[in-house]
């Protein structure tokens, strides 16, 4: 069974006003739509993601004295007694939630309430990053995707949305991992970078950890 991922079309990464624009990320919103509309693509089920954080949450950086969005920060373990670390960066203010900022684009939006599609929330836990819809950067908090897929029976995903290096790449990693089929649909992601190597990296990635990469 096919079931198609659509990643963070949120209003802080998608319209002019948000704030942690993905470059063009506008240009997704009627491609993804008829993707999720597409009969031919025989989808069934559809899941679409959010971030979702409280005001407090660690990745952003006002919430750290003297740190500046962008800046790169060495994120720790929360689990107790664990001394290891994570090199990562803080972010601008986004997507907290029951804001503006973290509702789904309308045309998304409205296909999730027309059609009683599921969304998985991730980032709702303070104290740690996540970019993977399935878990933390630690894996050690679990969303509910992977249970909702078992649920419906899926052995195949497509991954599709923003941003390409983040949380795509993160998604599709470790649904992989999980030993779903996994592809990312090219076509309907946007990268934040428009570095060409950055690009290339990520495909290079993904195909190390056996995910197809294709355009549409």
């Amino acid at each position: 069974m096919k079931t198609l991922i659509v990643v963070d079309m949120q209003n802080d990464f998608i319209s002019p006003l948000g704030s942690l624009v993905v470059p063009k990320g506008e240009e997704l919103i009627n491609p993804i739509s008829d993707l999720m509309q597409d009969a031919d693509r025989d989808w069934h089920r559809i899941v679409v993601t959010r971030d979702w954080h409280p005001s407090r949450h660690v990745s952003f950086a006002k919430n750290h004295k003297d740190k500046e969005p962008y800046s790169t920060y060495t994120y720790r373990s929360p689990r107790p007694g664990d001394d290891s670390t994570q090199e990562g960066i803080l972010w601008p203010v986004h997507c907290v939630k029951n804001t503006w900022g973290s509702q789904l684009v309308d045309q998304i939006m409205d296909q999730v309430l027309t059609k009683h599609i599921k969304i998985v929330d991730k980032g709702f836990l303070t104290d740690r990053e996540y970019y993977s819809a399935f878990h933390d950067i630690w894996n050690f908090h679990k969303t509910d995707m992977n249970k909702y897929l078992e649920k419906h029976h899926t052995d195949e995903v497509y991954i599709v949305g923003v941003a390409l290096e983040y949380c795509v790449k993160a998604t599709a990693i470790s649904a992989a991992e999980l030993g779903y089929k996994t592809t990312v649909l090219l076509d309907y992601t946007k990268p934040i970078s428009d570095d060409p190597e950055v690009i290339n990296k990520v495909k290079e990635e993904l195909k190390a950890h056996n995910v197809n990469v294709v355009d549409k």
